[in-house]
C-alpha cells in the first residue's frame, strides 16, 4: 500500500507555492499593502531547536499573525515566501519555519509512516510552539493569532486548535478531513494523478466505504474547533477524496454547528490550478474571511 508520504510528494510544498509565484500580492482592494521586515528567530519544540523566519507589518502593533503549516515534504520556510509577503502585505504577521529535520531545524524527518498519529503530533507541537513564541511578543496581537496550512496540515491543524486556546482562525487549502487510511485508498485508486484508475467517482467512494476509515482521524479534533475556518478545495484533487471531505464539513457544519465554510473549485486538482492556471479569486477568497475574522491597526 502506498505510503502517505508517497502519495502527497507528487506536488512538493515547492512546487505548489510556485504555483503562486505569478500571482499578485493584492487583495480585495480595502485594505493597503504595507512595507515590512523579515528576521530569522528560532525557538524551542519537544527538545529541539525550531529555524523560523518572523514577517511583520509596519508599524508598532500589535499585529494579528498567521503561523503556517506544511504539508508532508521536507518543508523549508522559504516555499511560504510567498504566502507570507502576500499576507505581510494586508497587515498580517507571519510566522515561518522550516520543518523538524529539515533546514536549520533540529529532530529528525520521519519519511516512512509521516502521516502516523505520533509523528502528527509532534508536528503539531511544533506548530503549537511557534505560536507560543509569538503569544510572547508584545508586537503581536495574541488575540488574533491564526492557522493556515494546506494538504497534510488539514490533519494537523486540527491538532494545534486543541493543544493551543483562544485561536482565531483555520485556512486550509487542500486539506483532507477523512482518516489518513481513506486517503491512502483513494490515492492508491487514483495513482495519485498519476494513473487513470478507470473508475468512477461513485465506484471510488464505494471502495472507500467498503475499507472504512482507519489510521489518524481528524474528526474528533474537529468537532472542537470552536473558531471560524476556510477550507479551499479541488473538485479534481486525485490526492483526497472531495466528496467524503465535503461530507464531513457539511456533517460539522450542519450537526456539530462548526463556524466553518467551504468553496470548491470545478475541474481544480490538489494544486487548485485548472490546466496550469491558478483558480480564480484565489487570494480575495481568502482575504475576505481574514477581513471578517480579523481587524487590523492601521499605523
Amino acid at each position: 500500500m502506498k505510503s502517505p508520504l508517497q502519495f502527497f510528494a507528487k506536488v512538493t510544498l515547492l512546487s505548489f507555492f510556485l504555483l503562486f509565484a505569478c500571482s499578485s500580492a493584492t487583495s480585495s482592494g480595502e485594505q493597503t499593502e504595507r512595507e515590512f521586515s523579515v528576521t530569522s528567530i528560532s525557538y524551542e519544540s519537544e527538545g529541539v531547536k525550531i529555524a523560523a523566519e518572523l514577517w511583520l507589518p509596519e508599524g508598532a502593533g500589535p499585529h494579528p499573525a498567521i503561523a503556517m503549516a506544511h504539508g508532508s515534504g521536507r518543508a523549508r520556510k522559504e516555499f511560504g515566501n510567498e504566502m507570507a509577503m502576500h499576507f505581510v502585505k494586508q497587515g498580517y504577521a507571519v510566522l515561518t519555519h522550516d520543518k523538524r529535520g529539515v533546514g536549520g531545524s533540529g529532530g529528525e524527518y520521519v519519511q516512512r509512516m509521516n502521516a502516523s498519529e505520533r509523528n502528527l503530533n509532534l508536528l503539531a507541537k511544533d506548530i503549537s510552539a511557534g505560536i507560543d513564541f509569538l503569544k510572547k511578543r508584545p508586537d503581536i496581537d495574541q488575540h488574533q493569532i491564526g492557522l493556515w496550512g494546506w494538504s497534510q496540515a488539514g490533519w494537523i491543524i486540527p491538532i494545534v486548535t486543541v493543544l493551543q486556546e483562544n485561536i482565531k482562525f483555520t485556512i486550509l487549502l487542500s486539506g483532507p478531513t477523512v482518516t489518513v487510511g481513506e486517503e491512502n485508498v483513494y490515492s492508491r485508486l487514483t495513482g495519485d494523478g498519476s494513473q487513470d484508475s478507470g473508475l468512477t467517482q461513485q465506484e471510488m467512494s464505494a471502495k472507500l466505504e467498503e475499507s472504512g476509515p482507519f489510521g489518524f482521524d481528524p474528526i474528533p479534533y474537529l468537532k472542537q474547533m470552536n473558531m471560524p475556518g476556510l477550507w479551499l478545495l479541488g473538485e479534481n484533487d486525485q490526492s483526497i477524496p472531495i466528496p467524503e471531505t465535503v461530507k464531513i464539513l457539511d456533517r460539522l457544519i450542519g450537526t456539530y454547528k462548526r463556524d466553518f465554510t467551504y468553496k470548491l473549485y470545478p475541474g481544480a486538482g490538489h494544486g487548485l490550478r485548472i490546466n496550469g492556471v491558478k483558480v480564480a479569486g484565489f487570494w480575495k477568497v481568502q482575504d475576505d474571511f481574514l477581513k471578517n475574522q480579523v481587524q487590523i491597526k492601521i499605523p
